[in-house]
């Protein structure tokens, strides 16, 4: 195959609508991670969620609407994990609160089953982005330059508030040192609750913004958490930056080896994520909600 083939504009614009999708999935995952040292196993089935409720909402009224509505929908949810099942458990083994959200993800991903059916469904992309347009000589679906824009837009935001609000300050604080920050008057259980239903909003939202681009059918939740944790254990757990920069790296791995061959496209991230856990565990972000 032609280097002109894989190195071309589109297929750079195609990494990184993959890359926005899963660094918003995973600063979500890493984000509950560095605060409440959980690992939200059913964060990929709560994608799933959103993904379903926004093609019900989409239907109803509209793409617009869903964008707002569901990722509302999946932050009561959090809640709901938070005071079920991340409080009640903090004193338990993490392999045990694990094991709980990984059961939650069996009972979210046949409760889809049950309700929509196991048959694909689709989000149509609303009108106004529904065509393509020329990109360097070369048309491309307008949706995904606008999947692009939201993820670039959405981790400014997010490392912004991290970085130069009181709250984002304290979740810092809290990720690297919970006890001390308890000391100095932070309410770490509010905070907590703040953090976990963010989460469950990105997951949300991001669920909502891949149905135009992605079939959504039952699996999705499992194939895009295995994504998800490759990105955050290569990046370092509880690591926002590093998952921006891993996401990059997967998707450029994940789209030009599709191109170069299926089976490169399917083991290279497994190599990159074994190669990562043998020459560096802790991964290459700076630490936990840097």
């Amino acid at each position: 195959m032609a280097l002109d083939q894989i190195f071309n504009i589109a297929q750079l614009a195609n990494a990184l609508a993959l890359a926005s999708l899963l660094t918003l999935l995973a600063t979500g995952l890493a984000l509950v991670f560095g605060l409440r040292d959980v690992m939200n196993f059913a964060h990929g089935a709560l994608f799933m969620l959103g993904a379903y409720l926004g093609y019900s909402v989409s239907a109803r009224l509209n793409f617009w609407a869903a964008l707002v509505i569901v990722p509302m929908l999946l932050a009561l949810l959090g809640a709901a994990l938070e005071y079920g099942a991340v409080r009640p458990l903090r004193r338990r083994a993490r392999m045990e609160v694990a094991l709980l959200t990984f059961g939650l993800a069996l009972i979210l991903s046949q409760l889809v089953i049950k309700i929509w059916g196991a048959n694909p469904v689709a989000i149509p992309a609303p009108p106004v982005l529904a065509g393509s347009i020329d990109l360097l000589g070369r048309p491309y679906p307008t949706y995904r330059l606008f999947l692009i824009a939201v993820g670039f837009v959405a981790c400014l935001a997010l490392a912004g508030w991290l970085r130069f609000t009181r709250v984002g300050l304290h979740v810092r604080a809290v990720s690297r040192s919970p006890e001390v920050a308890r000391m100095l008057g932070v309410d770490t259980d509010r905070l907590g609750l703040l953090v976990v239903c963010l989460g469950t909003a990105y997951a949300g939202f991001v669920g909502v913004l891949a149905g135009p681009y992605l079939s959504i059918d039952p699996a999705l939740g499992a194939n895009t958490l295995i994504s998800c944790l490759i990105v955050v254990v290569v990046c370092g757990l509880g690591s926002i930056g590093g998952a921006i920069a891993a996401a990059l790296v997967y998707g450029f791995i994940e789209v030009i080896g599709s191109l170069v061959s299926p089976v490169v496209s399917v083991t290279a991230p497994y190599l990159l994520l074994a190669f990562v856990l043998l020459w560096r565990p802790q991964g290459f972000g700076h630490g936990r909600v840097d």
